[in-house]
């Protein structure tokens, strides 16, 4: 029987919302819910997106560094012996010989309220641009991460619509040798056919039926491959609903660059820069000097007894300035300040290094999509003629007029060519993926 060209559609990037059944399991699937599935469910997805809490976490408190320290302490003492003093003699007038004194009382208890408020200190200010570019860089890598998962998910999602379709023709493979072995074994009957042409029509059918299972097995593989790739559960049902079509897929056309800022990579290459020129500067803030304003207000009791209540309290407070210059940092800090101007050559040359494969990949990706754009219209080429010929042949062998090994061949050929058509244009569309990766594009 003739093989009837299955219809295919291309990918969508549309999100549909879809209602999960009772057991949480996704039943149908678009390439852009498995997109949006897979970037919420994977546990390093989540993880990196907590490094950027983190970060923030780490703005708000370099914020709260200007905020004024204050502290409130107390201390209560009983002093079981007092501690005496020497009086010598001479001292005093009438002193003739050295006496011992204790003074004090024996319950000391003390109260104070200090604060603390920083009026210049220059490595405040360069700390929370620290902590800003640090969250940048998270950014940065939670975008580069959730590229090379979105590749990775979507490349996944394209192997199962390949499976999926060389299980379909492996099956249309099995239907055809099905009915090749009914024919055969009519003629066989009929005296008409070689027993030989006949066990060989046998044989291409169990053959047939054992490629058809070795693609079914596949194509679960494939499925269960994507479940891991969205982390859910082994036993998920999915039903893709996107469909590959080899001939609805359009020339791609390849966008002007602009510049390599597109890349993750890069972007976090110009803020690393940006952060070992901001430590460096911290160190330089750190040997100007600092001035800080402190108050304190205290009160205390002093008595021999530890009855509160009594009037034995005294208040004192005072106000200042206190100024800071640092002296021997002058020479500890330079070792600190060098190492940040090495890493600030390296992170250069990094950068140069970076540019140059990424213009190699640019460019390979592009190569790589032009030829298989190229196939692709050549297996097209291919497909159509196989058909024609397919065809023909096919209705020679219903006549009795071909031999078996003539359709035999033919049908060798249709399947090569169908295998070649579907592989090419799965190709097409990975190349199309790793070409937009390259260029910053998805």
């Amino acid at each position: 029987m003739a093989l009837k060209t299955k219809k295919w559609i291309i990918i969508a990037s549309s999100l549909l919302a879809l209602t999960a059944p009772e057991n949480h399991a996704q039943t149908r699937l678009r390439l852009q819910d498995a997109l949006t599935i897979g970037l919420t469910n994977r546990y390093d997805a989540q993880a990196n997106r907590t490094n950027i809490s983190l970060a923030e976490n780490t703005v708000q408190q370099r914020r709260l560094d200007w905020m004024p320290e204050l502290n409130l302490s107390g201390n209560v003492r009983y002093n079981t012996q007092l501690q005496t003093t020497v009086i010598p003699a001479g001292a005093f007038p009438g002193v003739t010989e050295s006496q011992r004194l204790a003074f004090g009382t024996r319950n000391n208890t003390f109260f104070a309220l200090d604060l603390t408020q920083p009026i210049y200190k220059p490595e405040l200010k360069t700390d929370a641009k620290l902590a800003l570019n640090s969250l940048a860089i998270k950014k940065e890598q939670h975008n580069q991460q959730q590229t090379s998962l979105r590749v990775q998910i979507a490349e996944t999602y394209l192997n199962v619509l390949l499976k999926e379709l060389q299980r379909d023709l492996a099956q249309a493979d099995q239907q055809r040798y099905t009915a090749y072995l009914a024919i055969a074994e009519g003629r066989y009957k009929a005296g008409t056919l070689l027993e030989s042409d006949y066990l060989q029509a046998k044989l291409d059918a169990q053959n047939a039926d054992i490629d058809a299972r070795k693609a079914t097995q596949n194509y679960q593989l494939a499925l269960d491959n994507l479940r891991y790739r969205l982390n859910l559960p082994g036993d998920t049902a999915l039903e893709l609903t996107d469909r590959l079509d080899p001939d609805a897929l359009t020339d791609y056309q390849l966008p002007a660059l602009s510049s390599y800022g597109q890349r993750s990579e890069i972007r976090q290459l110009y803020l690393q820069q940006e952060q070992y020129g901001l430590n460096s500067q911290k160190i330089r803030d750190g040997l100007k000097p600092g001035l800080s304003f402190y108050a304190n207000y205290s009160t205390q009791f002093q008595d021999n007894s530890l009855n509160y209540t009594r009037d034995a309290w005294s208040n004192f407070n005072y106000v200042g300035l206190k100024l800071n210059v640092p002296l021997s940092a002058q020479f500890r800090k330079r070792t600190s300040l060098l190492d940040y101007q090495l890493r600030l050559q390296q992170t250069a040359l990094t950068l140069r290094q970076t540019e140059a494969d990424i213009t190699y990949e640019i460019r390979k990706n592009q190569t790589d999509l032009t030829n298989a754009t190229q196939n692709l219209r050549a297996t097209k080429a291919s497909l159509a003629l196989s058909k024609q010929l397919y065809q023909i042949q096919q209705d020679k062998y219903r006549l009795g007029v071909t031999l078996y090994s003539t359709i035999l061949d033919t049908e060798r050929s249709l399947r090569a060519a169908e295998q070649n058509h579907i592989e090419a244009a799965y190709a097409y569309l990975v190349a199309k993926l790793n070409y937009e990766k390259a260029t910053g594009l998805y």
